[in-house]
């Protein structure tokens, strides 16, 4: 677990960035609380998991 945090802060601090500089703070908020929620689902995580999809397509099942 400890990787994943390691390999997620500079990705996470590089989207914060960007939300703060181009004052998106609000937007980028809601969409990741939105994401978190829908990763949580069973059915979408499952989804998610799919060989079958490639990373354009998990995006667009998450964005559409």
């Amino acid at each position: 677990m400890a990787e994943l945090l390691t390999v997620a802060r500079p990705y996470a601090k590089a989207a914060f960035e960007y939300a703060r500089d181009h004052e998106a703070l609000d937007s980028w908020s809601q969409a990741l609380s939105f994401l978190s929620v829908a990763v949580a689902d069973d059915v979408v995580r499952h989804r998610l998991s799919s060989p079958k999809l490639d990373s354009e397509q998990k995006c667009r099942c998450l964005s559409s």
